[in-house]
């Protein structure tokens, strides 16, 4: 039988507790495990902009906390918990502030914060909303698709630490290819999914069920189920609302341990493909001779100097465009990807995300932003950090053939361990019933004394 998943995810964290190599993975499991020892649900309200997702969070809570606009209105993630009234700001450079409730907006709207020039990383609210009681937080997200790419970035981002969605959709445009992507991106991390269509009170009930049979219909097959949860609703009017927050009610009340495990799993094969890219890495320059490492070390040395020169003569030209340098940072991470592969022989891997350079940099003569100590700070963050874990190597490498040896061996074993597991996490309830089946009774001794 399948074993549970908190059973998986703590020995994940054992096996990660061994080297400094998958300290990220190791603190990203031991959030996980925080949340399902505590039953902590995140539900996040994600979609296109303009979906009416801050109202609809409102119309859930029974109460105005969300700024709302006839523009795109919300360029950070929001999180509401239950509590007195209260909101703070975390910022990106680590602190946090307490601020007065009715000035949330100068942060959380991308009106007052454009381009989150503001340097937050995230809004927490607390409300006292009876919803919200017994361990839910639930999630405004950015809309994705607008004119502001960073809001698209951060919804992306967030989707990672969502258990369940409340997918927003509205009856004013088809489901669009943005939409399809970002539920097929959803839905790696997060197990349970209520969909929403919204803006109910602007069309005829014909209209309507069409829409709904279309929604249905296409959504089933996207995400490969038989059935969906769909709630028509009207935030602007309160209409449907109630039902929604009744049906998440009842599976938060029931079924709320099965969502986090399920979605734990999900996030648990991310963390491992992650932490194998790192260790396989570490366990390919650990085997080499010592010739075959200098040449190694040397060769890469040659792709950062490459690199870095690409980056010094680009940052020259685009200094003062946020945007041309997050994609030439992404551009390097892949390159660089690729070299690694190359010589090592190994599949490793970059997180292609969103670097902010919209705030920072200086003012030149001119009055334009000057990016490029940023811009060469973050490409060089990225060298450095590649450049420290060969270095690591080298140092067990310098000491005695025993040393050396063992090492490789207890690497080669936390690998098999990690395969193993993460093996396992994606075994479904047949198949492992099939193992089951096949696997041969194991006989005990018998004292007859």
């Amino acid at each position: 039988m399948l074993r549970p998943i908190i059973e998986i995810t703590k020995e994940m964290r054992e096996v990660f507790s061994h080297y400094e190599l998958t300290k990220k993975e190791l603190k990203r499991t031991e959030e996980l495990i925080d949340k399902i020892e505590n039953q902590k649900i995140t539900i996040s309200v994600i979609g296109q902009f303009k979906r009416g997702k801050s109202m609809l969070v409102n119309s859930i809570l029974g109460d105005k906390i969300l700024p709302i606009g006839i523009v795109p209105v919300t360029a950070v993630v929001t999180t509401i918990e239950y509590g007195e009234k209260a909101a703070t700001v975390r910022f990106d450079n680590g602190i946090i502030k307490e601020i007065p409730f009715e000035d949330m907006a100068e942060y959380i709207n991308e009106q007052s914060n454009t381009d989150n020039h503001l340097g937050v990383r995230q809004v927490a609210v607390y409300s006292p909303s009876d919803f919200l009681q017994g361990g839910i937080t639930l999630v405004d997200t950015p809309g994705v698709g607008s004119v502001h790419q960073k809001n698209t970035d951060e919804a992306y981002a967030f989707v990672k630490e969502s258990d369940a969605v409340i997918f927003m959709l509205s009856v004013d445009s088809p489901i669009n290819q943005i939409e399809v992507e970002f539920l097929k991106n959803a839905k790696e991390f997060a197990s349970k999914f209520y969909f929403v269509v919204n803006k109910i009170d602007t069309i005829d009930n014909d209209d309507l069920n069409d829409y709904m049979a279309y929604c249905t219909d296409l959504i089933k097959r996207l995400m490969d189920v038989d059935n969906i949860q769909i709630f028509a609703v009207s935030a602007k009017k309160n209409i449907g609302v109630e039902e929604l927050k009744a049906a998440v009610r009842h599976d938060c009340e029931t079924t709320v341990r099965e969502i986090i495990e399920q979605s734990a799993g999900l996030k648990m094969k991310d963390i491992g493909a992650s932490a194998l890219s790192q260790i396989m890495l570490y366990r390919t320059t650990l085997q080499m001779t010592g010739k075959q490492f200098e040449f190694t070390f040397d060769e890469l040395s040659k792709t950062f100097d490459d690199l870095r020169k690409e980056a010094e003569d680009y940052c020259e030209h685009f200094r003062s465009n946020p945007k041309m340098l997050e994609a030439k940072l992404n551009d390097i991470k892949n390159k660089l990807s690729y070299e690694v592969s190359r010589l090592f022989r190994i599949d490793y891997y970059y997180d292609i995300s969103s670097v902010d350079f919209y705030r920072g940099g200086k003012v030149d003569e001119e009055g334009r932003r000057d990016l490029r100590e940023d811009f060469m700070k973050a490409v060089n963050d990225i060298f450095s950090e590649l450049e420290n874990t060969i270095k690591s190597v080298f140092m067990f490498k310098e000491e005695n053939t025993f040393t050396v040896t063992q090492r490789i061996y207890d690497v080669n074993k936390l690998t098999r361990r990690l395969i193993r597991l993460r093996t396992e996490l994606e075994r479904t309830p047949k198949e492992q019933a099939a193992i089951d089946a096949n696997r041969k009774p194991e006989f005990k001794p018998v004292n007859c004394d």
